[in-house]
Formats: structure tokens, C-alpha cells, sequence
């Protein structure tokens, strides 16, 4: 264990591990964008104002002259009926949302990622490997939750987009940049899953230095001289 906190990694093998993480970074913050206006869409309402009358009947009654005055009074009240968008919630997997929790997973892998290239340790390396196989995953997930989208409209029959409306459309366009983000960031952890196991054979110590030159001096003190002075008889 000591061995993972006291080696450091070659300059050069980490050089892949900044572009990786920033495109990480990058996908993450665009995911989450492209599912939050997703999340909107699918949550939004369609209003329309309808007319609802009311009547009131009023009776006066003069006790003098026996007299009844009717009144009808009529009122009318303009409301907004609010009908939700439906939106089918996978049961298999949390589809809602989706690009909120995928790109937070991909922003925190590239943050790491910029943080064992400052550190380059061998305990961060691995760390930053194993970060880069879940996002193999969660990569894969975002990636076919968007096709289950368009899945949908296949299904229906409703491959035109004249036949959908524009919620829907914008919910294909949406899902199709979630699509792309999903394969772009699979192939950028796959790369730097693979570039980081490799990188982690270019270690050396970081007290090597120090340890050979503690060893010369004792071998220098130890060692006998080569020769002796011959005594000096005045």
C-alpha cells in the first residue's frame, strides 16, 4: 500500500488524461442542459380557457303591497383547464431525467480526471480507472435511453413529423443530441479506461533517488581504505 502513495507517474504518460477530462467535463454539463429542457417539455401543460356560467337567483319580497321582485343575475367566470403531457416512465430503469444524473457523473469523472494529472500517484490512477469503467456504463445507459425515444415513435407508426406535435418533436431532437453525447462519452471513457491501466506500468519510485544516495554514504563509511600510510619513524 505504501508502494501507491510514494510513486509518481511519468509526465508524459499522463499527458492524454487533461483533453480526456475536459471532453468529459463537457459532455456532462451539455447532458445535463439537453435533459433538463427534456425534463420541461415532457413536464409541461396544455391550457385552454373555457367559459363557465353561473346564475343567481334573487327574490325581494315588500310586505306592504305584497309585491315579489325576481332577479336573475348571470356571472361569467373564465378558468384554464390544465392537461398534462403524458410521459411513460420506463420500469426497468430511471429514464426520467436521465442526462441530470448521467452528465453529473460524467462532470465529476472529468474533475478527477484533471486532479490525478496534478497528483499522478499510482493510487490516483487506479481510482481514476475504475471511475472510467462505471462511465463505460452510465455512457451506455444515457445511449439507450435516448433510443427507447424513438423506439416509441417507431412503434406508433408516426416516422413523419407532421404526425407529431411539436412537444414530441422537440423531444426527438433532444433525445437524438442525448444520443450523440451518450456515444461520444462512451468512446472518450473507453480510451481513458484503457490509457490509464496502461499508464499505471510507467511508475517509478519517488524516493529511489534518495534511497541510493543514503546507501552510497553507508558504503562509503563501511568500506575500508584501499591503503595504509606506512609508520613514520623520526
Amino acid at each position: 500500500m505504501k508502494n501507491l502513495y510514494s510513486t509518481k507517474l511519468i509526465s508524459r504518460s499522463t499527458g492524454f488524461i487533461v483533453p480526456l477530462g475536459i471532453l468529459l467535463i463537457l459532455f456532462g454539463i451539455i447532458s445535463i442542459i439537453l435533459s433538463s429542457i427534456d425534463l420541461y417539455n415532457s413536464r409541461s401543460s396544455l391550457s385552454f380557457p373555457i367559459t363557465i356560467s353561473t346564475s343567481t337567483y334573487t327574490t325581494d319580497i315588500i310586505n306592504s303591497t305584497d309585491i315579489t321582485n325576481s332577479t336573475y343575475t348571470t356571472n361569467t367566470i373564465i378558468k384554464t383547464i390544465l392537461i398534462p403531457n403524458i410521459f411513460s416512465e420506463q420500469s426497468i430503469w430511471p429514464t426520467l431525467g436521465k442526462g441530470i444524473w448521467c452528465g453529473l457523473f460524467l462532470f465529476v469523472v472529468g474533475i478527477v480526471s484533471l486532479i490525478v494529472y496534478r497528483e499522478k500517484t499510482l493510487i490516483s490512477i487506479r481510482i481514476l480507472s475504475l471511475l472510467a469503467f462505471i462511465s463505460l456504463f452510465i455512457s451506455f445507459f444515457l445511449f439507450l435511453s435516448s433510443i427507447i425515444v424513438f423506439q416509441r415513435y417507431i412503434i406508433e407508426g408516426r416516422l413523419n413529423a407532421n404526425q407529431r406535435t411539436s412537444n414530441e418533436q422537440k423531444e426527438i431532437v433532444l433525445n437524438a443530441l442525448l444520443l450523440v453525447c451518450g456515444v461520444l462519452s462512451f468512446i472518450v471513457s473507453l480510451i481513458l479506461a484503457i490509457g490509464t491501466l496502461i499508464a499505471g506500468n510507467f511508475c517509478q519510485q519517488q524516493s529511489d533517488d534518495i534511497e541510493d544516495i543514503d546507501n552510497f554514504n553507508q558504503q562509503q563509511q563501511q568500506q575500508p581504505p584501499a591503503y595504509s600510510a606506512p609508520p613514520y619513524y623520526g
